[in-house]
């Protein structure tokens, strides 16, 4: 396991590319992917007897915009321009496997040598290829690249970081800048579009209150990050659906500091060095920090109480922040998560503006048939209902959650244009 020291190291050279304050230079790379995968959805979902499988399609996006903010281009994958069932297979399993290296460390050492980590890291090696192949083309292009964007890419930055930093980033170390997003930032965007999808489909009157929240907020589509981050609702229901998924299923290790005791619940005390884990669910699930109802999906908790003070709220607030494992915590936490939640926000905000969205839930050829419900920004919400309330999702975990079998049929509510989506964006 990596120290502290080596991490704090290797991360120093690019935190401010990942801060709050830079992720506007990928605000315009995230607005062209949401305005191709809406105008892809409507004219392939929008229609009597239509079903868009949630999950590859969030899938596609996320893995195109990732792409897009990492080198300005994308996989092709909503345009139906790339390999889509190539790209991804065998990826789920090869994950698995990666998730029993980190969580079993001897079993890998054991089975490393064998034909089976060779298959495996041949199936995830289209991503560190790939990153090999944009950090050479992106210097074989020359200085004038940067110069002839009106914005920068992360691999205009990573490349600059080589050279305020060349005892520090290295070509291995500039390799796993340029791959690392392109490894995370496509399963925990999917998955997390799916929860929404799925978690507002069984909640109507949650969606119902978003729903009045965009209507009223006069905004364009998609929202500017500054905009969107100063909606309470929208807020609150991404805090709950990441909260409610609990994004990282691998577990987070963490070895005892010498400094520090750590005791068990039981009242053992952990020797020094001990490699320990957890997952989000231990906390995020907390009925002490969360209160009784902890594994219920209800965004008004993240919302001040209407009997309850600033100075109260603020500190059960506090206190909730603290335990929302979602994004890793500490000097581990996830540094893309700034990225991320721009995407996210966004892109619901847009889809939940312009689509009318009934869902159903059918996961494998299990008989687990949910007709979920919810609609985007009209006027009027209509009444909606679960034909069986009994039923759940399936969640595949490996080293992170995939959401599997939640089916939507879309229309383009009344009077909503993609074309008037495009030309808004390119007005800004």
């Amino acid at each position: 396991m990596e120290s502290p020291q080596d991490h704090a190291t290797i991360k120093r050279p690019i935190a401010a590319i990942y801060s709050m304050s830079n992720v506007t230079k990928s605000e315009r790379f995230i607005d062209e992917c949401i305005l191709q995968f809406v105008h892809q959805l409507d004219q392939e979902f929008t229609g009597p007897g239509k079903a868009l499988p949630v999950y590859p399609w969030a899938h596609f996006f996320a893995y195109d915009t990732i792409m897009k903010i990492t080198a300005s281009v994308d996989f092709g994958l909503v345009r139906g321009e790339a390999d889509r069932e190539g790209m991804f297979r065998g990826m789920h399993e090869a994950q698995k496997f990666r998730a029993m290296a980190v969580c079993m460390p001897w079993m890998f050492e054991l089975l490393k040598r064998t034909p089976l980590t060779t298959v495996v890291l041949k199936r995830i090696g289209s991503f560190p290829r790939r990153a090999r192949e944009l950090i050479q083309s992106r210097r074989a292009m020359g200085e004038t690249v940067t110069k002839t964007y009106d914005r920068e890419d992360l691999l205009d930055q990573l490349l600059e970081t080589k050279e305020k930093f060349p005892q520090t980033v290295d070509e291995l170390v500039l390799h796993g800048y340029a791959t690392t997003p392109l490894f995370a930032g496509g399963e925990t965007i999917a998955a997390t579009i799916t929860a929404v999808v799925y978690f507002l489909g069984k909640h109507p009157s949650v969606a119902a209150t978003l729903q009045d929240e965009l209507a009223s907020s006069g905004l364009q589509m998609p929202p500017l990050w500054v905009e969107v981050q100063k909606m309470p609702y929208l807020d609150a229901v991404m805090h709950e659906t990441l909260r409610c998924l609990s994004l990282g299923a691998a577990l987070s290790r963490r070895a005892v500091p010498a400094d520090r005791a750590f005791i068990l619940p039981d009242g053992r005390r952990v020797p020094t060095g001990t490699t320990v884990a957890m997952l989000g669910w231990a906390t995020q699930f907390n009925q002490d920090i969360y209160g009784t109802d902890a594994q219920e999906f209800r965004p008004e908790r993240w919302l001040i109480g209407s009997t309850e003070t600033p100075e109260a709220y603020a500190e059960r607030l506090r206190r909730m922040n603290k335990a929302d494992m979602t994004w890793g915590a500490g000097d581990r936490a996830c540094l893309g998560k700034n990225i991320a939640r721009c995407e996210l926000y966004k892109v619901v905000a847009t889809l939940y503006s312009k689509f009318e969205v009934s869902v159903s839930l059918s996961v494998f050829a299990r008989t687990r048939n949910l007709d979920l419900n919810c609609i985007g920004l009209t006027v009027t919400f209509a009444q909606i209902q679960l034909v069986d309330p009994t039923k759940e999702w399936t969640l595949r975990e490996a080293l992170g959650v995939k959401p599997d079998g939640v089916e939507a049929r879309l229309s383009l509510r009344s009077g909503a244009s993609v074309d008037q989506l495009r030309t808004l964006s390119e007005t800004r």
